[in-house]
């Protein structure tokens, strides 16, 4: 579907902006194993897209109450720490389209379920924090994805009408927040391809930000 116009783009950050999530799940799969458990697909994908709390939740839910969670989270959080700390890999086409749209004064936000923490490092690693005027991340909302609130608070964030705002997304909970928020959603599926209940909420499906870039291109 032809995009006709638009006032702002809004950055989901992890599987979006840069490619992190199979870092998590490597890291996830290992620390879980150490303690004698399997973090499946299913479950992985039950998890993408959500804050890292209502993720633990999950895990905790799945293994029942002999697995150490705490010891789970220290694990993987250092091994992630030591891998990301020096190179965080941007997403293809992420750089040119970024560029393009900065160039024409277009304002650009970021909402993502991450810590500031974690948004404020992994942005500043991979070269992407000067594009963006405004990071909304966990911290800042009261409920995040698959709750609207990041993409409502972004949009409020430059200004600008939910419904004038792209939102760019990789997955099902980043979707449905999208959708919910009033924003034009355009879906760039990373590690999960979109059940059609979800592929029915988005404006777009893109395969990469390549694709992206050469439909937003047509509406600038």
């Amino acid at each position: 579907m032809p995009i006709a116009s638009f006032d702002a783009v809004l950055f989901d950050m992890d599987g979006t902006l840069i490619d992190t999530e199979s870092a998590y799940l490597e890291e996830w799969v290992r620390a879980a194993a150490l303690q004698g458990f399997e973090i499946t697909q299913d479950l992985w994908h039950q998890m993408l897209g959500l804050p890292t709390v209502d993720c633990h939740r999950l895990v905790q839910d799945a293994f029942g109450a002999s697995f150490k969670l705490d010891e789970f989270a220290t694990e993987y959080r250092a091994r992630l720490n030591e891998k990301l700390q020096s190179h965080v890999p941007v997403m293809p086409g992420v750089f040119d389209l970024l560029h393009d749209l900065k160039a024409k004064g277009m304002p650009l936000a970021v909402a993502t379920s991450a810590t500031r923490k974690s948004a404020d490092a992994y942005l500043a690693t991979a070269g992407l924090r000067e594009f963006f005027s405004h990071i909304v991340t966990r911290d800042d909302v009261d409920q995040g994805k698959p709750h609207p609130e990041p993409f409502q608070k972004a949009a409020a964030a430059l200004s600008v009408a939910p419904e004038r705002c792209i939102a760019l997304e990789d997955t099902e909970a980043g979707i449905r927040s999208a959708h919910h928020a009033g924003t034009i959603p355009i879906m760039i599926p990373s590690l999960k391809q979109p059940a059609n209940e979800i592929a029915e909420l988005c404006h777009l499906i893109c395969n990469d930000m390549r694709e992206v870039h050469v439909h937003l291109r047509s509406a600038l």
